[in-house]
C-alpha cells in the first residue's frame, strides 16, 4: 500500500500541514509517514567522543519528537503512522528517500516568501518539486485548510494551456476526490503576446482585431471541448478565458473570486535561470495562494488518462490543442 509522506523540521511551522495530511490519509485508507532529517554535525572544537554523545542525544530527541506526533495522529485519526529519521542534508536526503519508496502524495508546509527570506521548508519544497515527479499538496500556515480536512465537496481551480502536461494534474485531483465531489474551474490565460504579435507596427493593422478574436475563440473552444470531455466522465466543470500579462495574478484572483478550496497545477520544475514561465507562475501561485496548492512536476510525455480515455468514446466537440507562446509558458 502506498503512503502519504510529511516532511517535518521540528518546528510548529512545519507541523502546520500535518493534520490535513492525516485527514486525507484516513479518508483514503492510506498510511502516513513522518520524516525528519537529522543533519550530520561536525565541530572541530569538540572531541569525537563528545560529538558522538551529542549526536546520539540529538537523534534520540528527534525520534521522540516524531513518535510523539505519530501517537497524537494515531489517537485522533486512527490510521497507521510510521516515523523515519534519515541522516544527511535535508533536501537531498528527502529526495533520495522518496525515490527509494515513492509516496502517493507529499504534504508539507511552505513559506510565502522567496529569496533570502525563504523559510527552510520553503527552500526544501522548491528543491523537491524540481527533482521529484510525485504530487505535492503545499500549504502555508495562513491557509484556511491547514488544521482540517479539505471539504468533502470542493471547488478546484485548474490552469490549462492546451498541453498534455498541464492537463495531467487533473488525474492527481481524481486521486484525491471522486468526480461527484468536485467542481473543476478551468482557466485558460491568454497572454497579450499571443493576441498581439510582438513587433507589430503601431497602430495595429485591421487584421489585428481578427487575430485577437481567433486566438481567444480558439482558447474558448479548447476549454469547451475539455469541459465537455470531463463532464462525460462525470465531472462538474466551469471554465473561463482571461487575457492578461500575469497568469499567476489571474489564477490567484480567480481562485478567490470563485471561492475555490484548492488550486491544482503542473510545473516543469526547472531551477535557476532556466526556470521559465509556468515554473515561475507555479512558484508565485504557491507563495501567494490562500488555499492549499496541489502541484506536480510531470515526467516528459505525461498526459491525462482521464481525458484520453474519455476522448476514445467522444462523439461531440473535440478538444483543440492551442499552441503559441503561452503553451511554452505553461510547459516550463
Amino acid at each position: 500500500m502506498r503512503h502519504l509522506l510529511v516532511p517535518l523540521d521540528g518546528s510548529g511551522f512545519g507541523e502546520s500541514a500535518l493534520w490535513l495530511a492525516a485527514a486525507i490519509a484516513r479518508r483514503k485508507g492510506t498510511k502516513l509517514e513522518l520524516v525528519t532529517v537529522h543533519p550530520a554535525a561536525v565541530n572541530p572544537d569538540i572531541s569525537a567522543s563528545v560529538m558522538a554523545e551529542i549526536e546520539a542525544m540529538s537523534r534520540a530527541y528527534t525520534r521522540t519528537y516524531l513518535e510523539g506526533l505519530a501517537k497524537q495522529v494515531h489517537g485522533r485519526f486512527h490510521i497507521e503512522v510510521s516515523t523515519t529519521v534519515p541522516e544527511g542534508a535535508a533536501a537531498t536526503t528527502i529526495v533520495e528517500h522518496a525515490q527509494a519508496d515513492p509516496p502517493e502524495l507529499i504534504v508539507m508546509t511552505t513559506h510565502g516568501r522567496s529569496g533570502p527570506s525563504r523559510h527552510f521548508l520553503g527552500s526544501v519544497a522548491d528543491r523537491l518539486l524540481r527533482e521529484l515527479h510525485c504530487p505535492f499538496l503545499l500549504v502555508r500556515p495562513a491557509t484556511k485548510a491547514v488544521t482540517s480536512e479539505l471539504p468533502s465537496a470542493v471547488r478546484v481551480l485548474v490552469p490549462l494551456d492546451g498541453s498534455a502536461l498541464a492537463e495531467s494534474v487533473i488525474d492527481e485531483v481524481a486521486r484525491l476526490f471522486s468526480p461527484s465531489q468536485v467542481v473543476l474551474h478551468l482557466v485558460r490565460v491568454v497572454a497579450p503576446a499571443e493576441v498581439f504579435p510582438i513587433g507589430a507596427p503601431m497602430p495595429l493593422p485591421p487584421a489585428g482585431r481578427n487575430l485577437t478574436e481567433v486566438r481567444l475563440a480558439s482558447a474558448q473552444r479548447y476549454l469547451e471541448g475539455t469541459a465537455w470531455t470531463l463532464r462525460k466522465a462525470g465531472w462538474h466543470v466551469e471554465h473561463e478565458v482571461v487575457t492578461a500579462w500575469t497568469p499567476s495574478a489571474v489564477i490567484l484572483s480567480s481562485a478567490e473570486a470563485h471561492r475555490c478550496d484548492l488550486i491544482a497545477m503542473a510545473t516543469r520544475g526547472l531551477g535557476g535561470i532556466k526556470r521559465m514561465f509556468l515554473g515561475s507562475v507555479a512558484d508565485k501561485v504557491i507563495r501567494g495562494a490562500t488555499t492549499p496548492v496541489l502541484v506536480v512536476n510531470p515526467v516528459a510525455g505525461a498526459f491525462s488518462p482521464t481525458l484520453g480515455e474519455s476522448l476514445e468514446t467522444a462523439s461531440e466537440p473535440q478538444r483543440i490543442m492551442v499552441a503559441g507562446p503561452l503553451t511554452e509558458q505553461l510547459a516550463h
